[in-house]
């Protein structure tokens, strides 16, 4: 076995994943470093904060969360100062055994990338931040001990593997770091180590699990016909076999983001430590299903809305193409939006009702894309505009219930009431990102949700109408729950629980503020990144 670790930074020919254009790798002198920091600094912050006990593991991870950000800033200025469309590209020959491309890996770098690694990177300094005061004996719904060591471990390598899977340059190299999304993804979950705990934790192994199994099984059907899990290889297949592969990714996809019928092991994780809830649901686990379809419908696009394939049936020939794929993906994306919205009515816990908007809000993105892959490209920008979007608000508003359980020691929407007036932070923020939510203008969700609209009229036809009058009704009924839940946690008489709150420690206080002005700029902070129809 070889193992070259040489790097090769090349200018060469490079086929788009399932496309037929071609561009150049571009050469920013520099930039692999920032990439790598990027990478590092997560992981060598897991370690060192792993080690340490109270405020110095807090110290640990907030000092290497700082500067993996930094070194983001530094990565967006040199891609943002490359020619031509911005997009680097540099590998290293590490499995050369697998013969041929297949054991290439590296990093691309663009758009799409960098606007993941936003969403990744910022809500994850957030959440050491708010972890900080959060995890504490003064914690009135999990009064814990010195466990941050431990806990601040997996949430650093947590953040590592989001950023590997955001720059992997291929889909193999994804395949590992989306692996190590769900081992740290079930260890967090079951972090409390209660009876409850480690089963939601084992659930959520279990479920997502299957769509590691699809995504293997999509990666052994590509290098049965070529040995390169390059984004470029999926061109090369047979239709047959593409359309296999597509359907597969899609499957992982469907699993990893609580989609249909796959969904029950996200409300149940709500075991975890809310801070950790906020970021699962905001910028880690079920967003790499997001990511990993908006990469290979972005890559396909030249190729992917004129794929057909024959499949030869029992009672016949089934022609299956890429549109008809797409719009099967909308209409289970749809499906899983109302069956989750339904639920909301039998939730009197906080957290388990923001998971169940969680999925609906899953399905939005989802939708877009396949929108996307039915051909028509503001699906995927709504869908982008949408990942960040949701991800501040979410982390608003599980940071908020966080607050507020924090102080309380309730989740229980039936026993809480009034709290404006002890937490007006909090119930400010939490409003705030209600309504963004919800897309209330002109905040963060509105502008996703206003592209999502205008993908669905783009659509035209029977077709538009039949998806339009359920989304739309699906907006109407949340925004009339959340509204309500507002209503009823912070404002009228205030209950037994009110009466003995106070607001969130400093800290936890200052994120929130930084997460409220987010809830208003954060499509903004998307607008350099989202990629051109091909």
């Amino acid at each position: 076995m070889r193992f070259l670790w040489r790097a090769r930074r090349r200018i060469r020919p490079r086929i788009d994943v399932l496309g037929d254009r071609s561009e150049a790798a571009v050469e920013t002198a520099g930039w692999e470093g920032y990439a790598g920091l990027v990478l590092v600094l997560p992981l060598v912050g897991a370690v060192v904060a792993g080690l340490q006990r109270g405020r110095r593991a807090d110290a640990a991870a907030g000092i290497f969360g700082t500067a993996a950000l930094v070194a983001l800033v530094a990565l967006i200025n040199a891609a943002l100062g490359a020619p031509g469309e911005g997009r680097l590209i540099a590998e290293w020959d590490v499995l050369s055994w697998l013969g041929g491309r297949a054991g290439a890996a590296g990093f691309l770098v663009d758009g799409l990338t960098l606007l993941m690694l936003i969403v990744v990177l910022v809500i994850g300094l957030l959440v050491v931040l708010f972890s900080a005061d959060y995890l504490s004996p003064d914690n009135r719904e999990h009064a814990t001990t010195d466990t941050k060591g431990r806990y601040y471990f997996w949430l650093m390598l947590f953040i590592f593997s989001m950023a590997g899977l955001a720059m992997a340059p291929n889909l193999l190299q994804m395949f590992v770091f989306w692996e190590l999304t769900t081992v740290c993804s079930w260890a967090l979950i079951a972090h409390y180590d209660t009876q409850r705990a480690v089963a939601a934790g084992y659930k959520a192994l279990v479920l997502t699990s299957v769509g590691g199994l699809c995504f293997l099984l999509a990666l052994l059907l590509i290098y049965q016909v070529t040995p390169d899990f390059r984004f470029a290889a999926l061109g090369a297949l047979p239709e047959g076999r593409a359309m296999a592969v597509l359907f597969l990714l899609l499957l992982a996809a469907w699993a990893k983001a609580a989609q249909l019928p796959l969904y029950t092991w996200l409300p149940d994780a709500m075991e975890a430590p809310t801070p950790i809830s906020a970021y699962l649901h905001a910028a880690a686990m079920v967003k790499a299903a997001v990511f990993l379809m908006a990469r290979v419908i972005f890559e396909g696009y030249g190729f992917l809305p004129g794929l057909k394939a024959t499949f030869s049936l029992g009672y016949g020939p089934v022609v299956v193409s890429a549109h008809g794929l797409g719009l099967f993906m909308s209409v289970a994306a749809l499906a899983t939006m109302l069956v989750a919205v339904y639920l909301y009515f039998a939730q009197d816990d906080l957290k388990r009702l923001l998971a169940y908007s969680t999925i609906a809000h899953l399905a939005y993105m989802l939708f877009g894309l396949g929108l996307a892959l039915a051909g028509v490209w503001l699906g995927m920008i709504a869908a982008l505009i949408h990942l960040i979007a949701h991800g501040f608000a979410k982390t608003t508003l599980f940071l908020s219930v966080g607050s507020v359980a924090h102080r309380t020691g309730t989740r229980k929407i039936s026993a809480l009431g009034g709290l404006v007036g002890a937490m007006p932070l909090t119930a400010l923020a939490f409003t705030v990102a209600a309504f963004a939510l919800v897309g209330v203008p002109p905040l963060a969700c509105f502008w996703s949700k206003f592209a999502l609209f205008g993908a669905i009229v783009g659509l035209g036809g029977a077709t538009g109408v039949v998806l339009l009058l359920p989304f739309a009704l699906e907006t109407i009924i949340a925004f009339l729950w959340f509204v309500r839940v507002s209503q009823k946690v912070f404002l009228g008489e205030p209950s037994v629980a009110a009466g003995q709150a106070e607001e969130a420690p400093s800290l936890m206080q200052g994120v929130l503020a930084v997460l409220v002005v987010l809830c208003l700029v954060g499509p903004a902070l998307a607008l350099p990144f989202l990629p051109p129809q091909p």
